[in-house]
């Protein structure tokens, strides 16, 4: 019989509950819409979402968490490591981290159930190779800048914004290059993506990016493709990488009623 993988949850007062991580993209915070909700009742300072946990597609089930708060999160036992706010970190087996008063234990290496489509491709191992990309569309490559996209759905519902991870890594020579990030066929309300990250050679970091549904006839329902660009005009200038996915934007309804006096 294959391990499950898990979590387990400790709050301050030695209350603890395991949870099955069975899904490819699971939700953590105190709204009671999250996978897994953490109470306020039994703990402080945790945010409405806190944690998002991304499944890796390979033969063993592993998860990569995105800090969606505004505060960092300790990892291990004493906080000797930090999840910085819209950042992104592998989760190892026996990884335990800290969501406000509450304790996330990770129990991990069980069999992966088969995921309907790639989510994260597992990182190269090797550093002077170019990691592979996601399948979620055209790419404009770059021999000094590489960008993946990491999304759970290519459907834009008008109730449920889509957030996902940009992965940005530096295969040049030059150190301490500055990136940056764009979002082209949405307008500036529709999304929020994090600062694009300062990296050394051969060093990828993932970006936070969210997307909301406009709930406005423009664009409207329909395909549309979206694409994000990166850029390091001052390490690379003229050299930039794309990646374009096709999103379907669901109808949005908003009707209203006036009623009018009868004579």
């Amino acid at each position: 019989m294959s391990q499950q993988n898990s979590v387990e949850i400790i709050d301050g007062n030695g209350w603890h509950k395991e949870f099955p991580l069975d899904k490819n993209l699971i939700h953590i915070g105190s709204d009671p819409r999250n996978d897994i909700v953490l109470e306020t009742g039994r703990g402080a300072g945790v945010a409405l979402r806190h944690l998002q946990l991304i499944a890796v597609s390979g033969e063993v089930r592993r998860y990569r968490a995105v800090n969606l708060g505004e505060a960092d999160i300790p990892l291990g036992e004493s906080g000797e490591r930090i999840l910085a706010p819209r950042s992104m970190v592998e989760i190892a087996n026996a990884e335990s981290l800290k969501l406000g008063m509450f304790t996330l234990v990770f129990r991990l290496g069980g069999v992966a159930a088969a995921i309907p489509a790639p989510l994260v491709e597992p990182s190269t191992a090797r550093v002077d190779a170019r990691p592979p990309t996601v399948d979620f569309g055209q790419e404009e490559a770059s021999d000094v800048i590489c960008l993946r996209l990491s999304l759970p759905s290519p459907v834009l519902h008008p109730e449920r914004p889509l957030e996902g991870i940009v992965t940005v890594q530096n295969l040049g020579n030059q150190p301490g290059a500055q990136f940056r990030l764009q979002v082209l066929g949405l307008e500036p309300d529709c999304y929020e993506i994090g600062p694009g990250p300062i990296l050394f050679p051969n060093v990828e970091k993932g970006v936070f990016l969210r997307l909301d549904h406009p709930q406005r006839p423009e664009p409207p329902a329909g395909r549309h493709q979206i694409r994000v660009r990166a850029t390091a005009p001052e390490a690379y200038p003229g050299e930039s990488a794309t990646v374009s996915k096709d999103l379907e934007i669901l109808p949005y309804f908003r009707h209203a009623l006036q009623i009018v006096p009868v004579d």
